[in-house]
């Protein structure tokens, strides 16, 4: 549980210096604009390789048992979070307006998945990406962060359409990429 924590902790502070445009501009400034998106790219998909395997191999330690409707509530709330990450994805009026759509999806993301899951791992996995969304907003937002002021028309519609296959996509391959069913099918 300790590199699950540990990519958990660095994960967030790789993506948290976004939240401070001049740390952002400093770092970049030193390695160059193309390299920045191309290590920032790496680094966060070796970290979240080794969040995920972090979490497949922790030890079960039950910390309180979920509700049996728990299942259900994830189910919503990571819809929502799917949603966001759509609104996040597209350049819409909806990403002006909710100004952190990411951030925001991770949250719904997280809150389902702790009302579905009671463990230690779970709980320093999506406790952990809760917190590292909120702290990012509070910074994000003392600093003046926004998303890029073009908006597209139409876009609006195809982050809500996007949003919802991305959902119904990850139902499907939840099992394969995670190694938990979203749906277990029995007779």
């Amino acid at each position: 549980m300790i590199l699950l924590a540990l990519s958990v902790v660095v994960f967030g502070l790789l993506n948290g210096v976004v939240a401070f445009p001049s740390a952002k501009a400093s770092i970049k400034d030193r390695i160059g604009a193309k390299a920045y998106g191309t290590v920032f790219g790496l680094a966060s998909l070796l970290l979240l390789s080794l969040i995920v395997w972090g979490w497949q191999n922790a030890v079960f330690v039950p910390v309180y048992e979920p509700t049996p409707w728990g299942w259900y509530v994830n189910y919503l709330l990571n819809f929502i979070g799917f949603l966001c990450l759509g609104v996040f994805l597209f350049r819409g009026s909806l990403r002006q307006t909710l100004r952190f759509p990411l951030e925001l999806g991770v949250i719904f993301w997280a809150l389902g998945h702790l009302f579905s899951n009671g463990d230690a791992a779970s709980l320093i996995l999506f406790g952990g990406f809760l917190l590292c969304s909120l702290v990012y907003i509070v910074f994000a937002r003392q600093n003046g962060v926004w998303p890029t002021p073009e908006v597209r028309l139409g876009h609006d519609g195809l982050s809500v359409i996007f949003g919802a296959a991305l959902y119904g996509i990850m139902t499907q391959l939840h099992g394969a990429l995670i190694g938990v069913p979203v749906f277990v099918l029995t007779k």
